[in-house]
């Protein structure tokens, strides 16, 4: 499970966004919907087990105004990742059913 702290410095921020696994388009994953940059599977897991840091993440890799498809069956996505984007700045596009389209800030 992946637990969130802190960094300490900048490079240990790096170190932990590289660790991180990420889909690019074109691996395997399920087919994105809306033709983001990115993808991003959290399952089922909810936003308090985990996914916000790894959405945060892969977001950081992302170029300004670059986009991330997110899917999550849990309901309880549809309110935080809404919530947490306006607190990061970064824009929900749209969602529909288990899909979240952001664009990066």
């Amino acid at each position: 499970m992946f637990r969130a702290r802190k960094a300490v410095n900048q490079a240990e921020w790096n170190a932990a966004l590289e660790a991180l696994p990420v889909a690019e388009l074109g691996e395997a994953h399920p087919v994105s919907i809306f033709e983001a940059n990115a993808f991003y599977d959290a399952g089922d897991k909810g936003c308090a087990d985990g996914p916000l840091d790894e959405i945060a993440a892969v977001l950081h890799r992302l170029e300004p105004g670059q986009t991330l498809e997110v899917r999550a069956t849990d309901p309880s996505v549809a309110t935080n990742l809404r919530a947490w984007c306006r607190l990061a700045k970064h824009e929900l596009v749209t969602h529909e059913g288990d899909r979240y389209f952001i664009r990066r800030k």
